[in-house]
């Protein structure tokens, strides 16, 4: 929030008051027909009337901010997409002015910045930058973040690349100042659509830069896919490959921390599993990985979809920056498009793990004080390929066997896609429309077949649990002829529930193998047609099948009904492999 001195203060009444007055000696005309003594008093009852309102609305248009510090921060503008940066004793912030009207998705047209010493007071310094101040550019001032190297500051941030590239596009601009100008720093895009090839073409947006101990600068972005380069020393050029860090169950809005020797890579998650997007955290000891997944860190942002990350130290204390859509400014309430950045205090254990954040109206308004009724949420992933059995022995998983395959290993006997990066985009689980219990794929035997293993293109969720559970089941529909509408499972060729249930924890998306023991081991029958599940209990989320969109066969079920979409039916990714 923007905070007036005290002499400031008196002003303003002075002048609010004076206004009001003058206001009501000038816009109020009477009858002709009054008593001098009737005039007087109306006009005077009118200017009182008009003082009481004008300060009634000068007050509720702050009333939500109770206390200094108080959330949302800033309510001079809607405000998203947080960016922290300490500059000596001065924290600034940098964030992308939200404009949208009903109706719109996002409208943002310009990044602004504002600063602070004590983390109450902020000043704010206005528009820094505009989408159209690079030359090849159209629109959209999407997530930015500013970082200083060698006396010079660098902004790095989302628009959209004008014709002929189109697409999202990640620019970078220079300025001697924290607080700009800011002007293009190459005359071209630092990254473009085609420099990150893949189905998604939203892929190369939410930029965030870190410069390590030695000066080296990395620069991570991306959505669906989390992207990593690292760049020349001149900031403006990328060094090497772009890599991809893979991390469970990730959306967008990357953000780059380094504490202690260990790296924190923090981001908006869930997304991409049908739920409103929260805050997830990985660590690694080296910024290329592995990265371990921590969990949860805060939950979804009031009234918004989306989360943003900024972290910071700042005269010995952590904070979280982040946006959700509480303002209401001008008569205009909070929405996707229309949000407002916030901040809370962020507390690390011993062991470097963060403890979780409760999102507050007080933010920093009160002093800061660990939460110790706050319960942890961990998920925690095995970050190496590792055999997770279930009670059954004769079942066993192999989680994180390759992300992103772009075809199935070996050679299977059945597959339902060819490429399962590429073809299955779409991640479904339990908690779908429909609240499923069952996730299944038909497939037709061409030959007989003793099955040795599945494979599937899986990941993400929150993890089985004894309350959340998974099991696998084979039903053997008999000879038909597909497509079906509908299907019934009769005896679960694989055993009971006890028997096929997984213990599953969360991974990027990748393939899931199953295998299974030579007493386990079914017969598939020439000319059968079978049904593959995944069972689960409705409206949970312990991990995600991936789909296509379109297919031929269609032989994709949701509680044993053919799954569309759209008007288009669909296939999970299984692969079947046997002798």
């Amino acid at each position: 929030m923007l905070h007036f001195k005290k002499s400031h203060h008196t002003f303003l009444s002075k002048f609010i008051i004076g206004t009001a007055l003058a206001a009501a000696k000038s816009c109020y005309k009477f009858p002709t027909n009054l008593t001098t003594r009737t005039f007087y008093k109306l006009r005077f009852s009118c200017a009182v009337t008009a003082i009481l309102l004008t300060v009634s609305c000068s007050l509720h248009a702050d009333e939500p901010a109770t206390k200094l510090g108080s959330n949302p921060i800033f309510r001079d503008a809607f405000t998203a997409d947080p960016a922290p940066l300490v500059v000596g004793d001065t924290l600034y912030v940098y964030a992308g002015r939200d404009e949208a009207m009903d109706g719109q998705l996002f409208n943002m047209t310009e990044w602004l910045c504002y600063s602070t010493k004590d983390m109450i007071n902020w000043t704010a310094h206005g528009s820094i930058m505009k989408p159209t101040d690079f030359k090849w550019a159209s629109r959209d001032a999407w997530a930015a973040q500013v970082v200083e190297n060698k006396g010079k500051f660098y902004l790095y941030t989302t628009v959209h690349h004008g014709p002929p590239g189109g697409g999202k596009a990640i620019g970078v601009a220079v300025s001697d100042s924290p607080t700009g100008p800011f002007k293009d720093a190459r005359g071209s895009a630092l990254i473009i659509d085609t420099d990150t090839p893949g189905p998604y073409g939203w892929d190369d947006i939410d930029p965030t830069v870190f410069v390590d101990d030695d000066g080296t600068a990395w620069l991570a972005w991306g959505n669906p896919n989390c992207h990593l380069v690292k760049l020349k020393s001149n900031m403006t050029e990328i060094d090497g490959p772009i890599q991809k860090i893979h991390v469970p169950n990730y959306t967008e809005g990357p953000w780059l921390n380094k504490r202690k020797g260990l790296y924190y890579l923090f981001y908006p998650a869930f997304a991409h599993q049908g739920m409103g997007e929260m805050l997830c955290y990985a660590t690694a000891k080296k910024i290329t990985g592995p990265w371990t997944y921590q969990g949860i860190l805060t939950g979804n942002a009031e009234k918004s979809y989306t989360i943003h990350p900024g972290i910071v130290d700042f005269k010995g204390q952590s904070y979280l920056f982040y946006h959700n859509a509480t303002l209401t400014l001008n008569g205009q309430n909070g929405a996707l498009g229309r949000r407002s950045v916030c901040v809370e205090y962020l507390f690390y254990n011993p062991d470097g793990s963060i403890q979780p954040i409760r999102q507050t109206k007080e933010g920093v308004s009160v002093p800061p004080k660990p939460d110790a009724t706050f319960p942890r949420t961990s998920f925690r992933l095995t970050t190496s390929s590792s055999a997770l059995p279930g009670p059954g022995a004769d079942i066993k998983l192999t989680q994180q066997i390759e992300s992103d395959p772009r075809n199935w290993p070996e050679t299977p006997l059945i597959s339902t896609v060819k490429d399962p990066y590429a073809q299955a985009t779409k991640a479904v689980s339990f908690n779908a429309p429909g609240q499923p219990t069952s996730l299944g794929q038909i497939f037709k035997m061409d030959s007989d077949l003793l099955l040795e293993k599945i494979m599937l293109y899986a990941g993400d969720g929150f993890g089985t649990t004894e309350e959340e559970p998974v099991t696998l089941a084979l039903y053997d529909l008999g000879q038909l002829e597909m497509p079906i509408e509908t299907y019934e499972g009769q005896i679960n060729l694989l055993g009971n529930q006890q028997v096929t249930k997984i213990a599953y924890q969360p991974q990027p998306r990748g393939l899931l193998q199953i295998d299974f023991s030579k007493e386990q081991r079914v017969k598939l029958q020439k000319g059968h047609v079978y049904a593959f599940e995944l069972q689960g209990k409705s409206k949970s989320a312990p991990l995600f099948w991936r789909r296509s969109t379109k297919s031929a066969s269609g032989g994709a079920y949701s509680n044993r009904i053919r799954l569309k979409d759209g008007e288009n039916y669909c296939d999970f990714a299984l692969a079947i492999y046997g002798q």
